[in-house]
C-alpha cells in the first residue's frame, strides 16, 4: 500500500513499548462501534502512549474541515479550532489537501511557514491526513503537538501512526456508512409517521404541532414549523426536548423578532420556494444577527451548530416553511438531509393545501346545503311533521332535496326529489329543482300539474339530465292525498297499525319530456302516517330493490305503528334511518314524514 507515511527509513522491525501501546490502540479503533468510541481512543489514549501535548482529530464536510474529538486543549481555544476552511493555512488543512504528512520539527520551523499559529511555545507536530482507501482523498486530518520536544518523529513511530490514521480513516468511513444507513432507516420509518399523522387529520395545526414533536430528538434537536397568515410568517410550532429552552427561544422571537428580509432566513424561503442549508452555525454568524449584546448572549446559550429550512410547498406555491436546528447533538446537516427534510415540507404542504380545500368545501356545502332543505317547516297544527337528512360519505352535501308549503286553504303542498349524482354539482342541481317547484306550485299545485311544469323546465333548462321525484297535495278538509311519483321510490303508508307501499300513481323519470303523470288520490285520516324518502334510504349496493323495501317495511312496522301522541317524530325516523340505510353511506337519505293528530 503506497502511503504517505511509508519511508525508507522505517525499521518495522523494531519494537519497543510504545509501539506495541500504539498497535494494541490501533486494534481498538479497528474495532469500535461509535464514532465517541473512536474519537476518544484516537485522541486521548494515543496522545498519553505518545507522550503528546495536544492532539486534534477533524473531518472533511466539502470545503471545511470540522473538529469532532481534540486532547488537551481548553474549550475556549477548542472553539477556535472547530471549523477550518481548507484553503487556510494550518497542517491540518494541508495535510488534507496534499494528502501528505505534515510535520513541524521547531518553533522556527512554524515560523517560518505558519506564523499566525505561533503561542511562544517551542515545540513541534506531526499531522497524518486520513485517506479512504476506496477514493484515494483525505476524509480528514489526525494532529500530534509535542511540547518542548523538538526534532522529527522516529520513523518507526511514524509508520505506526501511519498504520493508526489509516484504522482509523477506514473505521470512520465504516460507522459513518453505518449511521448513514441508519439515519436513512430513521428517515423512511419518521416520513412514515409523520404522513400517517398528516392523513389522519384534517385540522393540520395541531397535525404540524405533532410532526414537530415526532422529529425531535432524532431527527433535531429544534423544530419549528411557520406558515404564512395574512402575508407574514408566523409560528406555529416550536419543539425542543427541553421546555425551559422552548420558552428561552419564544423569548428570544418575541424581544427580537427576526428580519423577514434577513438573507438566509425563513422570509427568504417562502419568497423563493428554495431550501437553505447552514451546515455550520459559526459565532461570527451570531454576531452578524444579533440586534444587541443581549440578544447575542441568548442566541449563544441556545448552542446552535447547524440548521436547514425548507418550504411547506403546494402547487408551486410555499405556504410556510419547517426549520431543523441541530445544537446539543452536535450534527451537522447536509445535502441528503435537505432532501429528507423537503419530501416531509411536500407533504406537509399538500396536507395544508387538503385541509383548506376541505375547509373550503365545508362552507360552500352549508350554503348549498340551506338551498336544498327549508330553514323552517310551516306549523301545521294537528299535525306532525319529522325530518331526517344524511349526506354521503364526507361530501357534506348531496342532490336530494324537499319542501313543505301550507296554502291558505289549509291544503299542504310537498315535494321531494333526488337528482342524479352527488356532492357540490348535484346540490346545485338539486336546489334549481327545489326552487322551480316551490314557484310552479304558486301555479298550480296539483300533484299531476306540478309534475308536468317540472317536465317542461326540464325540457327548456335542464338543471340536470336526470330526476325523480314525488309530489303530493294534503286536504285535510276532505281527510285525503293526491301524489304523482315521477320514477321515484313508493311512499309508505301507515293507517290502522298496518303498512303498504303506495305503489299506484308512478310515471318515469323527469329528463324525458313531457310524459303522462297520472295522480293517485288515497285516504289520509286521524292516526295516519306517510313516509317519504329517496333512494338512497333502501338502496345497498349487491342487493335487489325489493329486499330494501321489505326491510324499510319491517323497520315501519316496528317503529312507526302503534305511536303515542308525545311521540318525537324526528328521533323516530332517526332510528329508522339508521335500521334501514346502508351503513357504508354510498348516497345520501332524505326522510319526510307525515302524522295527523287531529
Amino acid at each position: 500500500m503506497n502511503v504517505p507515511w511509508q519511508t525508507p527509513e522505517a525499521q518495522r522491525t523494531a519494537v519497543s513499548p510504545r509501539l506495541a501501546a500504539l498497535a494494541r490502540i490501533a486494534a481498538q479503533v479497528a474495532s469500535a462501534t461509535t464514532m465517541s468510541d473512536l474519537t476518544e481512543t484516537i485522541t486521548e489514549r494515543a496522545s498519553v502512549v505518545m507522550g503528546a501535548s495536544r492532539s486534534v482529530l477533524a473531518v472533511r464536510e466539502g470545503q471545511t474541515l470540522r473538529t469532532i474529538a481534540t486532547h488537551g486543549i481548553s474549550p475556549a481555544d477548542a472553539r477556535d479550532w472547530n471549523d477550518l476552511i481548507l484553503s487556510e493555512r494550518s497542517p491540518l488543512a494541508e495535510a488534507v489537501r496534499t494528502n501528505r504528512v505534515v510535520s513541524i520539527h521547531s518553533r522556527a520551523d512554524l515560523l517560518t511557514r505558519y506564523p499566525e499559529l505561533d503561542d511562544g511555545t517551542e515545540r513541534s507536530s506531526v499531522t497524518l491526513p486520513l485517506i479512504s482507501r476506496t477514493s484515494g482523498e483525505s476524509v480528514g486530518a489526525l494532529g500530534f503537538r509535542f511540547d518542548g520536544r523538538l526534532g522529527p518523529v522516529d520513523p518507526d513511530l511514524l509508520w505506526v501512526l501511519g498504520v493508526l490514521s489509516d484504522v482509523c480513516a477506514q473505521t470512520m468511513l465504516r460507522l459513518r456508512a453505518e449511521e448513514h444507513s441508519a439515519d436513512q432507516a430513521a428517515q423512511l420509518q419518521f416520513l412514515a409517521d409523520a404522513s400517517q399523522a398528516l392523513a389522519a387529520s384534517l385540522d393540520y395545526r395541531q397535525t404540524l404541532r405533532q410532526v414537530a414533536s415526532l422529529a425531535v430528538p432524532t431527527h433535531a434537536d429544534w423544530c419549528s414549523v411557520q406558515l404564512v397568515d395574512d402575508g407574514v410568517l408566523r409560528t406555529l410550532a416550536l419543539a425542543h426536548v427541553d421546555p425551559a429552552k422552548v420558552a428561552l427561544a419564544r423569548e428570544l422571537e418575541t424581544r427580537w423578532p427576526p428580519d423577514p428580509d434577513r438573507p438566509n432566513g425563513s422570509g427568504e424561503v417562502v419568497r423563493t420556494g428554495k431550501s437553505i442549508l447552514i451546515e455550520s452555525i459559526t459565532d461570527d454568524m451570531l454576531v452578524a444577527a444579533a440586534q444587541d449584546e443581549e440578544h447575542l448572549r441568548v442566541a449563544r446559550e441556545l448552542g446552535l451548530c447547524s440548521a436547514m429550512s425548507v418550504p411547506l410547498m403546494a402547487k408551486d406555491r410555499a405556504l410556510g416553511v419547517l426549520s431543523f436546528v441541530a445544537a446539543e447533538s452536535g450534527r451537522h446537516y447536509t445535502a441528503q438531509d435537505v432532501t429528507f427534510a423537503e419530501d416531509l415540507g411536500r407533504r406537509a404542504g399538500l396536507a395544508i393545501d387538503n385541509a383548506d380545500l376541505y375547509s373550503q368545501t365545508r362552507r360552500v356545502a352549508a350554503v348549498l346545503q340551506a338551498t336544498l332543505l327549508p330553514q323552517d317547516l310551516p306549523e301545521l297544527e294537528g299535525w306532525q311533521i319529522g325530518t331526517v337528512y344524511r349526506q354521503s360519505g364526507r361530501t357534506e352535501v348531496g342532490g336530494d332535496y324537499y319542501d313543505v308549503t301550507a296554502l291558505p286553504d289549509g291544503r299542504v303542498v310537498v315535494v321531494l326529489g333526488d337528482v342524479m349524482g352527488r356532492g357540490v354539482d348535484a346540490a346545485v342541481a338539486g336546489s334549481h329543482m327545489r326552487s322551480a317547484a316551490k314557484v310552479l306550485a304558486t301555479q298550480d299545485p296539483r300533484p299531476d300539474a306540478l309534475a308536468t311544469a317540472l317536465d317542461r323546465f326540464m325540457s327548456t333548462d335542464p338543471p340536470t339530465q336526470m330526476a325523480s321525484s314525488v309530489y303530493l297535495l294534503f286536504d285535510p278538509g276532505h281527510d285525503d292525498l293526491s301524489l304523482v311519483r315521477a320514477g321515484h321510490p313508493p311512499p309508505l303508508l301507515v293507517h290502522d297499525g298496518s303498512t303498504r307501499f303506495l305503489t299506484e300513481g308512478g310515471s318515469p323519470v323527469h329528463g324525458l319530456g313531457e310524459v303522462p303523470r297520472p295522480a293517485l288520490r288515497e285516504a289520509f285520516c286521524v292516526g295516519d302516517v306517510l313516509l317519504l324518502y329517496t333512494d338512497g334510504l333502501i338502496e345497498r349496493r349487491g342487493e335487489s330493490i325489493e329486499v330494501g323495501l321489505a326491510r324499510l317495511q319491517a323497520a315501519g312496522e316496528e317503529l312507526l305503528t302503534g305511536l303515542g301522541d308525545d311521540a318525537d317524530l324526528d328521533e323516530v325516523l332517526e332510528k329508522l334511518a339508521e335500521a334501514v340505510s346502508d351503513p357504508d353511506r354510498h348516497d345520501d337519505v332524505a326522510v319526510l314524514a307525515f302524522r295527523r293528530l287531529v
